[in-house]
Parts: structure tokens; C-alpha cells; sequence
């Protein structure tokens, strides 16, 4: 196994960073279009007569959250959710 020089590290580390910053950046404006979606699906459904939140669908977006990461996809599941459903 090598050793990486203390400059080397640090450089390789700031482009890591700078990809994860890349990630974060994207995550929410995906989270963002999903917010705008999710309220036009409420908008709509409320409209219709329905109720705002539809705990069948959160249950099965959980779920898919849940297989993908595992017990933490719950967690981060939930939050996406709240963050998505607004206030109407």
C-alpha cells in the first residue's frame, strides 16, 4: 500500500468535496422540482375533493426509500416528504 504526501491528500480531498458540493447542489434542485410537483398533485387533489396528503402513496414512497438505503432511507424519505408537502 502507498502512502499519499500530506499536499497530495488535501488536493485530492478539496475535488472530492467540490463533487459532494456538485451532489448537494443537485439533491435540492431535485428536491425543489419534486416540492413543486408534489404541490400541484395536492392542488389538484384538493380540487377534486380529495385530501391533501395521501398516506397510501407516502407509505409506498417510504418503502422504495427503505429498499434503496436501508433503514436510514426512512429517515430521508420522511424529510423529502416534508419538505414536499408545502403548505396550501
Amino acid at each position: 500500500m502507498t502512502t499519499t504526501k500530506p499536499i497530495e491528500a488535501a488536493r485530492q480531498i478539496e475535488d472530492l468535496r467540490r463533487q459532494i458540493d456538485g451532489f448537494d447542489a443537485e439533491i435540492a434542485r431535485l428536491v425543489n422540482e419534486r416540492a413543486k410537483v408534489s404541490g400541484l398533485i395536492q392542488k389538484i387533489r384538493i380540487q377534486a375533493g380529495g385530501t391533501r396528503v395521501e398516506l397510501g402513496r407516502e407509505a409506498a414512497i417510504l418503502l422504495r426509500y427503505r429498499q434503496q438505503f436501508g433503514k436510514e432511507g426512512m429517515t430521508l424519505g420522511e424529510a423529502v416528504l416534508r419538505v414536499c408537502r408545502g403548505s396550501f
